[in-house]
């Protein structure tokens, strides 16, 4: 015990020196930190915010008092990660039915209040101490560093700013930073966003990929601007890589893609100048689990991601069933960073359909088939029966929708093997319609597949 005491001395230490940097808006000095991290002192600053969450969390929340585990008596450095697997998983569902059971700090502590968009399990209320608020700066802070992001950068802010929280988090962030902030938001128009870029000298974009993929579509900067812009950080959606490569082209600078979740604190971990991955903060613990049996997979194979956050304090979620699917990267990164890292996100576990002949498809599949074709500025499939079969109308929005647009639209989905199979042989599924549509629905985060079926095959 005295051993452990006196650990834990050193890694609070430690630690509130990187918060001290923090504030001091050091970037430079956190990047040095960040570069001497490695495998043991990571698992050490892992074992110190279990340690201190969990009996927290078993001594102030009420969805988990009932729940822990016997072994969280005698937690410590040496059974501190064994634990984690006896630990419950915790759903969307039961976050969105009653956040308030979670809750593991008086209410009258609770300094901000923010929400997700729902698109599972419905919306749901995310609260959170001044500590969480540091915890999630700090989060946002590592990512801007990984991505190449300097004190002198400015940067334009083109999330939708509103419930979902992501935008005014990275604003803190950045603010906090010192970093110059446009927070113009996806409310103006393309050309006000260009306006913007150009008068203002912006040097880094945040947004959605689809948002900063159309702004890049219709944008047309003047190579000075082009040259001046440092990172392009996105989030929120998946990117293809033809998309990556269009926003760079006509943008300028270099597109980070970033992953995190608002009911474990934000930033969980983004992509490094290599782009093989995210790399994963030291603020979460992550598995990979089978999404029907909840046993782990082995590594790089895929499966759900459960995230646990280390150092949540208003209202920490234990073993967070994500729904993404991802796998674990094994191996070192070619830039040296230690940090653990996972693979981009395949899907959702509940946005794969079974379509036709029990053929299952993620949206990552369509995006693959569309994605390449410049004529698509977006584009959803919604899934329905019509005749007793199955039937697959595809929403596209293009520039000069045409009947030789639509013709090579149905030859792409033919392109794919099972679906030719399931038209002309099994018979499950009739052939694809195109509606062309002139403007996007509103709205937060869409589905690519969205199903209408009355029963699931």
């Amino acid at each position: 015990m005295a051993f452990d005491n006196l650990l834990s001395s050193l890694i609070k230490n430690r630690l509130n020196k990187m918060n001290k940097l923090l504030e001091n808006n050091d970037l430079i000095s956190i990047q040095k930190e960040i570069e001497k991290y490695d495998y043991k002192k990571l698992k050490l600053v892992k074992k110190y915010h279990l340690i201190t969450g969990l009996k927290h969390v078993a001594k102030n929340s009420p969805y988990y008092k009932d729940k822990m585990p016997p072994q969280i008596k005698d937690i410590k450095y040496s059974n501190a990660l064994a634990i984690i697997p006896k630990l419950p998983f915790t759903t969307s569902l039961e976050v969105s039915k009653d956040s308030e059971q979670f809750l593991a700090i008086p209410k009258e502590d609770v300094v901000n209040i923010h929400f997700t968009y729902g698109t599972t399990g419905g919306k749901k209320t995310i609260y959170n101490s001044r500590r969480d608020m540091r915890q999630i700066n700090y989060s946002y802070t590592l990512g801007f560093i990984n991505c190449g992001i300097v004190a002198s950068d400015i940067a334009q802010l083109v999330y939708s700013f509103g419930v979902w929280g992501l935008a005014e988090n990275i604003q803190r962030a950045l603010l906090n930073q010192g970093i110059i902030t446009l927070s113009t938001g996806n409310y103006v128009n393309f050309q006000e966003q260009q306006q913007f870029i150009e008068k203002f000298g912006t040097t880094v974009i945040f947004g959605t990929p689809s948002y900063v993929y159309n702004l890049a579509q219709e944008c047309d900067l003047p190579q000075k601007n082009k040259d001046k812009m440092n990172a392009i950080l996105v989030g929120g959606e998946g990117l293809p890589e033809h998309r990556r490569k269009i926003i760079e082209e006509r943008l300028g600078g270099e597109v980070y893609i970033n992953y995190g979740l608002n009911e474990v604190g934000g930033g969980i971990g983004s992509e490094c100048r290599i782009h093989k991955g995210y790399h994963i903060f030291p603020s979460s613990h992550i598995e990979i689990i089978n999404p029907k049996t909840g046993e782990p997979v082995d590594t790089e194979e895929f499966g759900e991601l459960v995230v646990t956050p280390l150092n949540r304090e208003a209202m920490p979620l234990l073993r967070y069933r994500t729904g993404d699917i991802t796998r674990m990267l094994d191996g070192e990164c070619d830039c040296g960073l230690k940090l653990p890292r996972i693979d981009y996100l395949k899907g959702r576990a509940d946005d794969k359909v079974i379509i036709g002949a029990a053929e299952k498809y993620y949206p990552i599949d369509f995006d693959l088939l569309f994605d390449p074709m410049p004529e698509i500025k977006d584009y959803w499939i919604e899934i329905s029966t019509k005749n007793d079969k199955d039937a697959l109308l595809i929403y596209v929005l293009a520039d000069k929708p045409s009947k030789k647009l639509e013709e090579k639209i149905i030859e792409k989905c033919y392109s794919l093997d099972s679906i030719k199979i399931d038209i002309e042989t099994t018979k499950t599924l009739n052939e694809p319609e195109v509606v062309f549509i002139d403007k996007l629905p509103k709205g937060g985060k869409r589905r690519r597949l969205v199903d209408k079926r009355k029963f699931l095959k």
